[in-house]
């Protein structure tokens, strides 16, 4: 967690905003030559007025870029109350991320809203790889319940159950993913330039999407995790000249 924080105040090399960068971070994707893992976009806009929901599919998935948590997940536009959608959306615009959690790299993101396909109603497991110097080290596994809370476990890069979280156990866990061995060669290619990042994508059925690049995992307070892997991790990463 120290050696995060280091990276946050030191090492804010531009590649980390625009990848942090919801929408801009596709290009860096498809330009990486994994095109065929982003979620089919549908629009752009830089405010909620701008968003011709009549034109849009009736399901749908709309999220800001510069931050977390910003999002909202529409599987019936019939049901939609869309002046709410809007004023939350402008609220969410006027929030600068980097303020809230002093992570610094939300700062130079120009804030805008993206709506993407909506690839499943219900939210896809999540496959999360910690990657240490360009290079994935371990997995953790997510799954999305309906009442807000989330079931995770620790897997290693060939699907071995971990307990790198405080209270994990061995028991759970969910089937190792036909397409593992593409998000790993995935995290490895999008993760080279990086000190550290972890690399998110979503599983559906047979198929990988990218979900995000992530620089500053809960802020960098990782008080969930037991300290072997704290200091698992941190023994590997090698932190970088300053870039400021």
């Amino acid at each position: 967690s120290e050696k995060l924080m280091w990276l946050t105040r030191f090492w804010q090399h531009p590649l980390k905003s625009r990848c942090a960068d919801k929408y801009a971070v596709r290009k860096y994707v498809a330009d990486a030559g994994l095109a065929h893992l982003l979620v089919p976009l549908i629009g752009v806009y830089a405010t909620p007025d701008e968003i011709p929901f009549d034109d849009l599919p009736g399901k749908f998935a709309l999220k800001c870029n510069h931050g977390c948590g910003f999002n909202l997940i529409c599987t019936d536009k019939l049901r939609l109350d869309v002046r709410k959608v809007r004023r939350d959306f402008a609220s969410w615009l006027k929030v600068d991320y980097s303020l809230l959690s002093r992570e610094a790299h939300y700062h130079a993101i120009p804030p805008r809203i993206v709506c993407e396909e909506l690839v499943q109603d219900t939210p896809p497991v999540e496959c999360q790889f910690w990657c240490v110097n360009g290079k994935p080290e371990s997995i953790l596994v997510c799954r999305k319940n309906s009442d807000r809370t989330y079931d995770a476990w620790s897997y290693s890069l060939d699907w071995r159950r971990l307990t790198d979280r405080l209270g994990e156990t061995e028991e759970g866990g969910v089937p190792r993913p036909a397409c593992l061995d593409e998000m790993r060669a995935a995290a490895e290619k999008l993760s080279a330039p990086f000190p550290f990042v972890r690399a998110d994508f979503y599983v559906v059925g047979d198929r990988t999407y990218f979900a995000e690049l992530t620089f500053t995992p809960a802020a960098n307070m990782l008080v969930r995790y037991k300290q072997s892997f704290l200091d698992r991790l941190g023994k590997m990463l090698v932190l970088p000249p300053k870039y400021q």
